[in-house]
């Protein structure tokens, strides 16, 4: 569906906050009339962009998280048009994680995939980064942003799930954040690997701050 409707009520108020419109004003943005106004706010409403709330001259309206993440995927598609692709950085505190990172790198499964598909073999385990509060929200664009799929599979006992990578880097490291496709992945912790040790090869411990930005290719 076209987001020009989304857009325009993004407009109408601040980004993040509900905004208070009428069917008749929001047709004026529009250039349509007040019924076709109306049902294209139904529709944004059913496609869960938007939720609603009657008031005695209106409603107010509320951009969803999907629907700003809509809103996001199509500016970062924009960028791309133009050329102006900007970075998406990643913040946090490097903290210390079950010690399940080791297991699941080094299982074939997985091995095999990370060599083939990011060209490099992860040193056995993972630099895990509890992220800020704004790189928690920055995190949640990962969901609409190309990534690199590891495939799950099966051992004969157990199955292993799929997994989405993203190339990133670290200073002047490179390697990949990944994030396995689980329901109750924690959404404040990402997870990053590389060809090396990263807290030796940082100098890091937990509570150092550190930057991870994605790459553009």
């Amino acid at each position: 569906m076209s987001l020009e409707p989304l857009k325009q009520l993004a407009l109408a108020g601040d980004i993040g906050s509900s905004v208070a419109i009428s069917s008749a004003k929001f047709a004026q943005r529009l250039k349509t009339s007040p019924q076709t106004a109306s049902r294209k706010l139904q529709a944004l409403e059913e496609e869960n962009l938007i939720t609603r709330k009657v008031l005695s001259n209106g409603q107010e309206v509320t951009i969803t998280e999907e629907g700003m993440l809509a809103l996001w995927k199509e500016y970062r598609e924009y960028q791309q048009i133009f050329g102006e692709i900007e970075d998406l950085r990643l913040t946090g505190l490097v903290c210390t994680g079950l010690g399940e990172g080791r297991y699941y790198v080094m299982l074939e499964g997985y091995l095999r995939q990370f060599e083939q598909k990011l060209g490099f073999t992860p040193y056995p385990g993972t630099l895990n980064i509890e992220l800020s509060p704004h790189s928690i929200t920055t995190r949640k664009k990962l969901q609409i942003t190309d990534n690199i799929p590891l495939i799950g599979f099966e051992d004969g006992e157990r199955t292993f799930g799929s997994v989405k990578c993203f190339r990133a880097r670290i200073n002047d490291l490179h390697g990949a954040i990944i994030i396995p496709n689980r329901k109750n992945y924690p959404d404040n912790v990402v997870e990053i690997v590389a060809p090396v040790n990263l807290r030796e090869h940082l100098s890091v411990s937990d509570g150092s701050e550190v930057e991870v930005v994605l790459c553009r290719a």
